[in-house]
C-alpha cells in the first residue's frame, strides 16, 4: 500500500486499509478515493482530528463532474472510515448521503437493568405440564440463553448443537454448518464452560444426540419456539411495556458485540487488531457487518455492564476449520 497519506488522519486512513486487505478486500478503488480524501482533509481542516458534520459538509456534496454512483462511493467509504475510527475510540461523525440505502432496523442492546430482569425470568420459569421432559426445559432455557448472550452465535446456531460439538479440555464449541455453510470453533470463558459442562452432565442420563433437546429427545430445540420463549420470557418484565419496538432475541447478538467491543476500549486493547476475530467468531463474512452492530449503539458505551462473571471474559481467539 502507498504510504503517500499525507493529513493529521493519515495512520488511521492505513490501518483501516490494512485492516481491509487482512480480510481479503482488494480495496484499490477506495485507497484512490481515500487519497483524495486524505487531500481534502488536509485542505479544508488542517491540523485538525476532530471529524465533525462540518468538516464533512463539503465531502459529501455532489460535484458537477461526477454522478450519483461515484458519489455514493466516496461518501460510502469515509462512511466505512469514521465506523472504524469509532471502534479504535476515535469518537467521528458518521456521513449520511442523500442517496437511498437499503434500510435496516435499528438494533437494540440489552441494559444490565434488563439483562437481570431478563434472567430473573428465565431463571424461574417452571412449566405448567409435570412431565419429566417438559420440565427438563427449565434446566435448558438458562444455558441456552446465557450461551448466547455470552458468545453471540446465532439462535439457530445454538438450538443445532450437539453434545459432541462441546470439547471440556479446551473450552470450546464446535459451529458446524453455520450461515455461508462454514464450520468455526468457538472459545468459551471458564465459567460458561463450567455451567456447560454441569448442564451436560445432568444431561447424560438421557438418550440425545442434542445440546438442547425439545421435548422430544431425538429432536433439538425449534429456532422459531425459541425465539418465541425469548418473547415470552421479555414481556414479562417490567420493562416490557417500556420500550418500542421490543427487543428479539437476535438482540442478544448485538448486545454480546457491544459488550466485547465497550471492554476493549475500556481496557486499551487495539481494536483494529481485534475486529477480525470477532468478525469470525460471529460468521460474518465481512467486517462491515460487525461495525454496523456498534454504529447503531455508539451512546451505548459506557453503560452496558455484564450481569455476572459468566459474561465478563473478553472474547479468546477463533479458529476457522
Amino acid at each position: 500500500m502507498s504510504s503517500s497519506f499525507k493529513s493529521i488522519l493519515a495512520s488511521d486512513i492505513e490501518s483501516f486499509i490494512d485492516m481491509k486487505r487482512s480480510l481479503g478486500y482488494r480495496y484499490n478503488s477506495e485507497e484512490y478515493i481515500l487519497h483524495r480524501f486524505d487531500a481534502y482533509w488536509e485542505k479544508v481542516n488542517g491540523t485538525s482530528n476532530s471529524v465533525t458534520m462540518e468538516s464533512l459538509s463539503e465531502w459529501v456534496k455532489q460535484v458537477p463532474t461526477e454522478g450519483k454512483a461515484f458519489q455514493y462511493a466516496r461518501v460510502h467509504t469515509v462512511k466505512q472510515l469514521m465506523l472504524f475510527r469509532n471502534s479504535i475510540g476515535k469518537p467521528s461523525y458518521i456521513p449520511m448521503d442523500k442517496i437511498k440505502y437499503p434500510k435496516r432496523p435499528v438494533i437494540h442492546v440489552l441494559s444490565v437493568e434488563e439483562i437481570q430482569a431478563l434472567f430473573l425470568e428465565i431463571d424461574n420459569y417452571r412449566p405448567y405440564r409435570q412431565s419429566k421432559d417438559v420440565q427438563r426445559l427449565s434446566k435448558e432455557y438458562p444455558v441456552i440463553f446465557r450461551l448466547i448472550l455470552t458468545t453471540g452465535i446465532r439462535r439457530t446456531e445454538a438450538v443445532s448443537l450437539q453434545i459432541q460439538d462441546f470439547d471440556t479440555d479446551k473450552h470450546t464449541i464446535l459451529i458446524r454448518d453455520a450461515k455461508g455453510h462454514k464450520d468455526r470453533i468457538i472459545s468459551l470463558s471458564l465459567d460458561m464452560s463450567q455451567l456447560l459442562k454441569q448442564y451436560l452432565s445432568y444431561l447424560k442420563q438421557m438418550e440425545t444426540e442434542w445440546m438442547f433437546p425439545a421435548v422430544d429427545l431425538q429432536c433439538h430445540l425449534s429456532s422459531a419456539a425459541l425465539g418465541d420463549r425469548f418473547n415470552r420470557f421479555w414481556n414479562k418484565t417490567v420493562y416490557a411495556k417500556k420500550c418500542n419496538p421490543k427487543p428479539t432475541i437476535h438482540c442478544m447478538r448485538h448486545t454480546f458485540v457491544v459488550m466485547r467491543m465497550n471492554n476493549w476500549i475500556k481496557e486499551g486493547v487495539d481494536t483494529s487488531v481485534m475486529i477480525p476475530y470477532l468478525c469470525r467468531h460471529l460468521g460474518h463474512k465481512s467486517a462491515e457487518e460487525t461495525f454496523y452492530y456498534y454504529h447503531q449503539v455508539l451512546d451505548s458505551l459506557g453503560i452496558i455492564r455484564q450481569k455476572d462473571t459468566i459474561s465478563s471474559t473478553v472474547l479468546p481467539e477463533v479458529r476457522v476449520r
